[in-house]
């Protein structure tokens, strides 16, 4: 027997609230689609044009970083219109790489009129970006993540653009990109490194202890579906796990992060870093992915289902309807570090492969990958591509 029939499609849950139940198609666009409106990093800068992007390519839904902790207010009571946003590092693929100013609130209000405009929707998230105030420092607590959010999502609310939101992530990667928040659960110093050591049990329960903060935003807006999202830290059990092991309750969905360089064969024959990588060891990786992809992938892409068929039966054991908004191949991809005559085939191959098994598992959101952004040109030119696979997705 298909063990791939033994996989029920998740209808969703008698919540009260709107979740989706059919697949929705939808991509990433982080912080990028706020930070990279300047200077030589503007792909962003005209909204209008990007979000007809959007919908041309068939998209129904785009997530994005809405910078709770810039719109709300400070740990002093103190809002600011006006934010400097630091860089990114050289070789982290999203962001701006240069110091730029921006209005949060005035762009996200903007921006969510945009998709109304279109028929669009959204998912909001954070990575809680570090700005010249380290504000994203001040977010230390359950109680301070819930006040930021729940800030954030009163001012969308009396905008009128709740009716938008498929779903609220209250922290990209959960726990990853919490500068505060680490210090809480890990108050020696968080864990670093590539190989990483599995959570504790007391780790876990501190952890855990954020689920308040998902309460507390649900006691508030009970229509919106709340969550935190979920990358794995390591392709090795027992550490691949370990994000299993959270708890999940009170979320309304699941948010996975899935791809091919997290399982451990691939990770290990394609030299994969699983960290914003120098560009030698990213063009190591990207030099391996062209040797031993093609002639291997039937394997490679067992590993891949295998993954995947792992993180449904986790989401259905916690009755969650399943998304994914980061995905299919590998975390990191450079195209200009690529001898390829089309540096985004294996990019392309791979979610070719992915986004059927996802329709076919029951996933309901269900992303091309994390390059379908238009700062990452070439992929994002290819429209038809886009629109094929997004009518795979609406075409269930």
């Amino acid at each position: 027997m298909d063990q791939r029939q033994s996989i029920p499609a998740h209808e969703g849950r008698a919540t009260g609230m709107t979740i989706a139940t059919r697949p929705t198609s939808v991509t990433m666009w982080d912080f990028s689609w706020l930070l990279r409106r300047h200077g030589r990093e503007s792909e962003y800068a005209d909204v209008d044009r990007v979000l007809d992007e959007l919908a041309e390519r068939g998209y129904d839904s785009v997530r994005i970083d809405a910078f709770p902790h810039w719109v709300a207010a400070d740990e002093n009571g103190v809002r600011t219109e006006r934010i400097t946003a630091l860089p990114q590092g050289t070789t982290f693929m999203w962001g701006n790489h240069e110091t730029v100013e921006v209005e949060p609130t005035t762009a996200l209000l903007e921006f969510l009129d945009g998709l109304r405009a279109r028929g669009l929707r959204v998912a909001l998230s954070t990575w809680l970006t570090p700005d010249a105030t380290a504000r994203s420092e001040q977010v230390r607590t359950p109680e301070d993540l819930a006040r930021v959010w729940i800030e954030t999502l009163t001012l969308i609310e009396e905008a009128g653009y709740t009716n938008l939101i498929d779903y609220v992530d209250l922290c990209n990667e959960w726990p990853l990109f919490t500068p505060g928040p680490q210090t809480t659960i890990w108050p020696d110093g968080a864990p670093h490194g590539e190989h990483l050591e599995p959570w504790s049990d007391e780790e876990v329960a501190r952890i855990d202890a954020f689920a308040a903060a998902v309460r507390a935003v649900k006691d508030r807006f009970p229509e919106l579906p709340v969550l935190f999202s979920y990358c794995l830290r390591n392709a090795e059990l027992p550490a691949a796990d370990d994000c299993m092991r959270i708890t999940t309750d009170g979320y309304d969905l699941a948010e996975a992060h899935l791809w091919l360089s997290s399982t451990p064969d691939f990770v290990r024959d394609t030299s994969f870093a699983n960290s914003p990588v120098a560009w030698d060891r990213l063009a190591e990786h990207q030099r391996a992915v062209a040797q031993a992809y093609w002639p291997d992938r039937a394997r490679w892409m067992d590993d891949l289902d295998q993954l995947m068929r792992r993180w449904k039966h986790w989401a259905d054991d916690r009755g969650l309807p399943l998304w994914t908004t980061e995905c299919w191949a590998s975390v990191f991809w450079n195209p200009d570090l690529s001898d390829d005559a089309d540096p985004w085939a294996y990019v392309r191959d791979v979610a070719e492969f992915a986004v059927p098994r996802a329709i076919e598992y029951g996933w309901v959101g269900i992303a091309t990958s994390n390059f379908s952004q238009p700062h990452h040109k070439a992929l994002w030119a290819d429209a038809d591509w886009h629109r094929r696979m997004n009518d795979l997705i609406h075409n269930r």
